[in-house]
């Protein structure tokens, strides 16, 4: 069974499947289908977690091993399998062909892929996977759906927005749902609920310092440090709230992973810098310095990171300084000579 991310939560209402499978290339869609599918296990009885993240040489028997290791009396569990090229690999391929085949008892599965081309979604392995359980589609939304698509997570928050408030909204984003996402609690933080005109919006991006949020975004592209921090202070002593910056350094961060990711894939870095466009497509030489000089994991890491960021800035995390936090991821991803490519120079 096939479905669209945005189904998911009625699939999941019906029962759950032993095994899920979130492809896709939107970070936030595939982010929040994982999130209601670990929340639904949990929610199940499904106590126990185990994650496999298959990278270079993977053992894959590890993951045949923890689905016999339970007992009697063990509790159900949940089994992840993150694989962030997309590319199992011959012998994993004929793993999970033979996982699907005999599913762990008790155990509810997620397997997790980036958006596959069309020869990988053809390929055996694939699609053992599909016909075993259910494939969550994490799509993109493409411009003319996308006002729709912000106005249904504005209702969420208990506001609602006139069209124009909302095509400006679209405009600004340039289809990166991440930031989108980023926008919409901004203005739940700052707005109470009942109607959003343009004005309002306009007020709020303008209002937050956009030109010195945009400035971090390059300065981390470009491995400034020194920038990033001056940017970070000066915003803090101005007395700027965390999340009404915050979304821009997500939004550059996620940028970064689902370029690494794609060229994880095996796509060249020239035609993976040909897909930017906006005021991404002007940032290019810093970007592509940036995913030379970082490595997928220091990416990913930065990216939970800013999740933290914001459990922190709402009063959700009671440890560590939402600006202290900031201030050390990015430095961290703007520090020069980090990435794998520096390592082999040393």
């Amino acid at each position: 069974m096939n479905i669209p991310a945005d189904r998911l939560p009625d699939q999941l209402a019906r029962g759950l499947a032993p095994l899920y499978v979130v492809v896709g290339d939107e970070p936030l869609a595939a982010q929040e289908a994982a999130d209601a599918i670990r929340a639904a296990a949990r929610a199940a009885g499904h106590g126990e977690r185990t994650v496999h993240t298959v990278q270079g040489r993977y053992n894959w028997q590890g993951i045949f091993a923890s689905g016999d290791n339970l007992s009697l009396f063990a509790e159900r569990r949940l089994t992840e399998i993150r694989i962030p090229s997309g590319k199992p690999g011959v012998d994993g391929a004929k793993a999970l062909e033979a996982y699907v085949a005999r599913l762990p008892a008790d155990t509810l599965t997620l397997v997790t892929l980036p958006g596959l081309d069309w020869k990988t979604l053809q390929s055996r392995w694939f699609g053992a996977l599909a016909k075993a359980g259910v494939v969550v589609e994490a799509r993109l939304v493409d411009r003319a759906a996308l006002p729709a698509w912000i106005e249904r997570r504005l209702a969420k928050q208990g506001l609602s927005a006139e069209r124009a408030a909302l095509e400006f909204l679209a405009d600004q984003v340039e289809g990166n749902l991440l930031a989108a996402q980023q926008e919409i609690d901004k203005l739940a933080l700052l707005l109470p609920p009942g109607r959003v005109t343009l004005a309002d919006v306009e007020h709020a991006v303008v209002d937050v310092s956009r030109l010195e949020a945009d400035a971090l975004a390059d300065a981390l592209h470009a491995g400034d440090g020194a920038r990033f921090a001056q940017i970070v202070t000066d915003l803090r002593d101005a007395g700027e709230a965390v999340p009404a910056i915050l979304w821009q350094v997500t939004s550059a961060v996620g940028l970064l992973l689902r370029l690494k990711l794609t060229v994880a894939q095996g796509d060249s870095l020239p035609a993976v810098m040909r897909t930017l466009w906006g005021r991404d497509k002007q940032r290019a030489p810093q970007i592509e310095r940036a995913l030379k000089r970082l490595g997928l994991a220091q990416v990913e890491s930065a990216l939970a990171d800013l999740a933290l960021i914001d459990r922190q800035a709402k009063g959700l995390e009671r440890v560590g300084d939402p600006w202290d936090t900031l201030l050390r991821v990015g430095m961290t991803l703007a520090a020069p000579g980090t990435g794998p490519a520096a390592r082999r120079t040393r």
